[in-house]
């Protein structure tokens, strides 16, 4: 029988403080209720916000999904870059229920600028007015029309896929869809704190029922929402939980990241193993005293930075060829 602490979490001093210091960030459980809500307060500042001070262009499209719905894509690239290194293709986050394809982009950004890339991000339908597979489906459309686009431009260099939270999910979920049905080949993936695991059972979502931020009741109502009556049932596919995946092999090296603080750290350390045992090449980066979203909520703390850098270390191993 595992012993887990019943105690408050013990965060990281300093985002400890910035918590104290912002008391209107949500911490209460978000229930079915509160999904309105949630819409309203989760969502980007816009395109013009995401651009200013960078010397980035951008350029909204869009594609077909396979039932005929229009795709909303955004893509940002480097006014200066001819021929960009890499297209980096973005899946936001939200629970599967909230948000935009701009919410993350300022990470994303940074790493266009850096590493003069060319970053799409989707607008993929929520749930639970579009229930799984729709999510994923759109996903894996966008990261075909953008692949299909990124050739036709006269590029050559390797897609790589990328998500935070639900968008992290859906990107693991995306990559297994890709190999599956030999769909674009993916590179590399992503995942920062990725929601993975739809049974919501781990020692880590029963360490954090009410307690945190995006707590395992939070987490329910996000699962409830995409699965619905076929949650808890061998009808869920990989594809919308990838923990359920029996086979991982052949998928791309993987970077996952994760808050000790956080429903999801023991379903993403779960993975990690399991992408080891399988020979995919796998990064993992455990944060001391991080909830989870910490590196959204407040960016300029020492911890986070220490996040992202890890992170655009990764990238740019990846795209040097030093990870295979």
């Amino acid at each position: 029988m595992l012993i887990m602490s019943s105690s408050s979490p013990l965060y990281d001093a300093e985002l400890q403080s910035m918590l104290e210091a912002n008391p209107d960030i949500e911490r209460k459980s978000l229930l079915p209720e509160g999904l309105q809500k949630l819409r309203e307060d989760f969502v980007s500042a816009g395109l013009q916000a995401l651009c200013k001070g960078r010397e980035i262009a951008a350029s909204e499209w869009t594609a077909p999904a396979r039932d005929g719905h229009s795709l909303e894509i955004t893509s940002i690239k480097r006014v200066d870059s001819a021929a960009p290194r890499a297209l980096l293709f973005h899946i936001h986050s939200g629970g599967m229920i909230a948000g935009d394809r701009l919410i993350g982009m300022d990470l994303m950004a940074d790493f266009v600028e850096e590493f003069n890339l060319e970053c799409a991000s989707v607008e993929y339908r929520l749930a639970p007015e579009n229930p799984d597979p729709i999510p994923v489906h759109d996903c894996f459309d966008g990261l075909v029309a953008a692949s299909k686009k990124w050739k036709s431009e006269g590029n050559t260099g390797p897609v790589i896929i990328a998500g935070m939270s639900a968008g992290g999910g859906l990107a693991a979920g995306v990559s297994l869809l890709s190999r599956d049905l030999d769909g674009p080949k993916v590179s590399g993936q992503l995942l920062m704190c990725p929601m993975l695991d739809e049974s919501n059972a781990t020692p880590s979502s029963n360490q954090f029922s009410n307690i945190g931020l995006w707590d395992r009741e939070s987490n329910d109502t996000g699962w409830n929402a995409l699965l619905g009556d076929q949650r808890h049932s061998e009808q869920v596919t990989p594809y919308a939980s990838p923990s359920a995946a029996q086979d991982l092999g052949g998928l791309p090296p993987t970077f996952l990241d994760v808050g000790t603080l956080e429903v999801f750290r023991s379903e993403i350390v779960g993975f990690a193993e399991r992408l080891a045992l399988v020979d995919v090449p796998v990064e993992l980066h455990m944060w001391s005293g991080a909830f989870h979203g910490f590196d959204l909520t407040f960016p300029e703390a020492q911890v986070s930075q220490l996040a992202i850098n890890a992170r655009k270390n990764w990238l740019e191993r990846l795209l040097k060829g030093t990870i295979r």
